[in-house]
């Protein structure tokens, strides 16, 4: 962002704001000239719209699709975790994190290397879709055939979006640069990066501004849902606030000593300069106000067996976490992504082995009656795919389990005695072969031919859920050791989501084996939705980080069907190497190239 070329800018606004973002079942139509200015762009309601509608389109998007890669290429950042171990060689993984060669020059525009770093600083879109929203709020109310609800409305939308960009920023690399307006032609250079606490205080006030917008609806009214479904709304930025605030709560941030030392630290930019149990307080204050409203208003609720169109607690998790305009979704990215036709981009990710899960996260799945699975136990081991949480069959794909209209015959071929172990038939498709396969289990969730499952079905990536403030407000509550908050405790909202599955309720558990607990269920339930990754950060689990994993092969008799299982060791990452691991992680570097501009940008430390 060197310079801002203005009239390029609403240029490309005006001829693609709307290629990419479809609301509900319908696309706006492109306009007819490219021959615009901002006055131009701003003297019909239809074309102002469309300057906001393109900074829907920025919004942060997590899996690969034929027009966006997601920020690891072809791999996720579970990639990074103990969830899943990526392969593809094109992917930000296996290129430059396994390896140990990332630094801040991996992150300069034109560095083929930014096409697979975490979060891409340049051309992940935040900063322009960050522009274009602060662009429709300072000119919307220009606009003559605009309501002045709607422009209330859609300016606490403008706000909303905003603070989406700086949330999802914040988490990378902590502090920020400012940005209060849409940077003109003349200014050349971000401000200077703030503190800690004044980006959390910006992105917060955003919030509340839009939050006490009364044109801001708490959901979409019923006679927009068709046209409009993805609009952010009152839930939305609520929600958000409730994931910020969890974040700037956690260790990471929140301690008596800084994660890391350096100038940085020094200048309150990666920590707070202290702990203060407050910060915890603020989450509960949070979730509080938003399951306060959510009771009040309605329409908000886990998606459940009974809303499905195969009444099954299988289908309402995979409906909560697939399928558009739920109940359950709060922030949802949209790229007009249509499985009849696009599907392949994801699948090709899948195959190249860019969503390999591990056997640690196999094992993290209880028992359906809610007991840890335990290899030990000869029950467990004698078929670990029956009767276990119902959210595993929806992320790995298990033998026996449907699958392309049959049952999935997902094991290998025992190179010892392949004639009576012989190889599952499905690995033998072209859709379940090569990397996909490479630590004996593959990756079900979001991908793969499901033989129909998924035809003409919407693909989104749902950035925010329900769940995942009920999980939130239950770890907050607990780190308070609150027993009665609004007549319900910790345990109460961890059920919630664990009974939308079927799975019985967590019982007599609090402290540290509740917050492992909360962290198992937040891990099983949002794997490959950039959940594990932020979590191990804010607790800062260098344990989980450097703790070797394994791959699974799975054998299966020809004629008793009697199944045999080897663990072995996959290959270690730099940071699980003796020495290799440092806390400086954590964070992601700046742009070497953004450092060298000398405009008061920070480095965070250890980069």
């Amino acid at each position: 962002m060197k310079k801002i070329y203005l009239l390029i800018i609403v240029c490309v606004t005006w001829l693609t704001a709307c290629e990419d973002l479809a609301f509900g079942d319908k696309f706006l139509q492109k306009p007819p000239s490219n021959d615009v200015t901002i006055d131009t762009v701003f003297s019909t309601a239809e074309y102002a719209r469309r300057v906001l509608w393109y900074s829907y389109n920025k919004l942060p998007y997590g899996l690969q699709t034929p027009k966006y890669v997601t920020a690891m290429r072809v791999g996720n950042m579970e990639g990074l975790t103990d969830l899943a171990h990526t392969y593809a060689a094109n992917s930000g993984e296996k290129g430059i994190y396994y390896p140990g060669v990332y630094d801040a020059s991996c992150e300069n525009k034109g560095d083929v290397k930014t096409k697979a770093t975490k979060y891409r600083f340049y051309e992940y879109g935040a900063w322009e879709g960050i522009r274009h929203a602060w662009l429709f709020y300072e000119n919307v109310d220009r606009v003559p055939d605009m309501s002045q609800e709607e422009k209330s409305r859609m300016k606490a939308e403008a706000k909303t979006l905003v603070a989406v960009f700086y949330s999802d920023m914040f988490r990378h690399y902590g502090a920020l640069p400012i940005l209060t307006h849409s940077l003109q032609a003349d200014e050349l250079k971000f401000p200077e990066r703030a503190t800690l606490q004044q980006t959390l205080d910006f992105i917060v006030g955003l919030l509340d501004d839009a939050i006490g917008c009364a044109e801001f609806p708490w959901a979409l009214p019923a006679d927009e849902r068709n046209n409009w479904d993805g609009r952010l709304t009152k839930a939305s930025a609520m929600g958000l606030k409730v994931r910020l605030l969890l974040f700037a709560a956690s260790p990471l941030f929140n301690s008596e000593t800084p994660y890391y030392a350096g100038e940085a630290s020094d200048k309150l930019m990666t920590w707070f300069g202290g702990y203060s149990e407050e910060r915890w307080r603020d989450v509960v204050k949070a979730g509080e106000a938003f399951f306060q409203m959510m009771e009040r208003e309605s329409f908000y609720r886990l998606v459940q067996k009974e809303d499905t169109r195969t009444g099954t607690y299988r289908q309402a998790f995979q409906d909560a976490y697939y399928t558009r305009g739920t109940t359950e979704s709060l922030i949802s990215s949209r790229r007009g992504y249509y499985t009849t036709n696009n599907l392949a981009s994801l699948d090709q990710a899948i195959r190249w082995g860019g969503f390999n899960p591990t056997k640690e996260l196999f094992d993290m799945f209880q028992m359906a009656d809610g007991s840890d699975f335990d290899w030990n136990n000869p029950e467990h081991s004698k078929n670990p795919f029956i009767n276990r949480d119902p959210r595993l069959s929806e992320t790995i794909i298990l033998d026996g389990d449907a699958f392309q209209g049959g049952k999935a015959q997902v094991y290998q071929k025992d190179p010892q005695d392949a004639k009576n172990w012989p190889d599952g038939k499905d690995w033998n498709k072209n859709n379940v072969t090569g990397g996909s396969i490479t630590n004996g289990i593959c990756a079900r969730k979001f991908g793969l031919d499901r033989k129909g499952e998924f035809k003409n079905r919407v693909f989104h990536w749902s950035h925010l859920r329900l769940a995942e403030i009920y999980l939130s407000h239950a770890e907050a509550l607990n780190q308070l050791g609150i027993t009665d908050a609004l007549g319900r405790d910790a345990l109460y909202y961890v059920n919630k989501v664990r009974n939308r599955v079927g799975m019985g309720d967590l019982k007599n558990i609090s402290g540290k084996d509740l917050l492992e607990a909360i962290l198992r269920e937040r891990a099983c339930e949002f794997c490959w939705e950039e959940v594990r990754f932020f979590d191990l950060i804010r607790w800062k689990r260098e344990a989980d980080f450097t703790k070797p994993l394994h791959g699974l092969n799975i054998y299966k008799n020809k004629n008793t069907g009697e199944y045999k299982f080897k663990v072995w060791e996959l290959e270690q990452r730099a940071w699980q190497k003796p020495g290799g691991f440092s806390s400086k992680w954590y964070l992601s570097a700046f742009p070497s190239d953004e450092i060298n501009k000398n405009y008061g940008l920070q480095q965070n430390p250890g980069w």
